[in-house]
This record gives structure tokens, sequence and C-alpha cells, in this order.
């Protein structure tokens, strides 16, 4: 029997308010990552986010309706 996994959406948005660093923040204001502005790259970026919810994923399971993490691939 196949179950149907349902992720949460999280949005992901960055700070450049500092002219030095590019901070990558959760919907919740919640810090992910801290990039040097000269060095930040779009694929960092979207690295950084993928883990943190990769992270939040595992921290969480029930929020995957009581499913493991063994039964999914992130």
């Amino acid at each position: 029997m196949l179950h149907e996994l349902h992720f949460p959406k999280l949005n992901y948005y960055l700070d450049k308010s500092d002219p030095d660093v590019v901070i990558l923040h959760r919907q919740d204001g919640s810090l992910v990552a801290v990039f040097s502005a000269s060095g930040a790259t779009s694929k960092g970026i979207v690295e950084a986010a993928k883990e943190d919810y990769r992270q939040l994923i595992r921290a969480h399971p029930t929020s995957l309706g009581g499913e493991g993490e063994e039964n999914w691939s992130a």
C-alpha cells in the first residue's frame, strides 16, 4: 500500500541589508545560513535551503503523517 506523504511548505528569504553578508532565513525568521556577499552563489544558497529543509523533516517525522525517514528520500 502506498502512503502519500505531505511535506510542509517552507519559504526562505534573503537578507541583504549588510553589504558584506547575505543571510538566508526561513519564513519564521530563523537563521539558516550566512554567506559572504562577495562569495555567495545561487547554487550555494539553494543547497543551504535544501539541507535545512532535510534536517527539519528528519527532526519532525510526525509532520509526515507518522511516517519515518526510512520511507522517503530527499
